[in-house]
């Protein structure tokens, strides 16, 4: 009985032992066109980043113009109005200018 309890432990801790050993010998590395793949990738991200920030940049150039030429429009709109209200009261556009004769 001792002799069977004894014979388990020894094969389990040699199990144990032998498949950590197994386990810590292979390490993986990285191969050559896995680390030139990597580098590859990195280049693009580097170029994608740079394209994003490009965009953005044209972006906010474009809303900016956006809204310069709102607000042309905006003072267009107003003037517009304005000749139409002047329009509909013609010809006394001018309620206290009397012309002299």
């Amino acid at each position: 009985m001792k002799f069977t309890k004894l014979a388990t432990a020894v094969g389990l801790s040699s199990v144990i032992l032998i498949s950590s050993m197994s386990f810590t010998g292979c390490t993986p590395k990285i191969t050559e066109e896995q680390l030139a793949r990597l580098q590859e990738l990195r280049k693009q991200e580097k170029q994608i980043n740079a394209d994003i920030s490009a965009r953005q940049n044209e972006i906010s150039k474009i809303e900016g113009e956006i809204k310069a030429r709102q607000a042309v429009l905006n003072d267009c709109n107003k003037d517009m109005e304005f000749v139409k209200q002047k329009l509909a009261q013609w010809p006394n556009v001018w309620p206290d200018y009397t012309p002299s004769k």
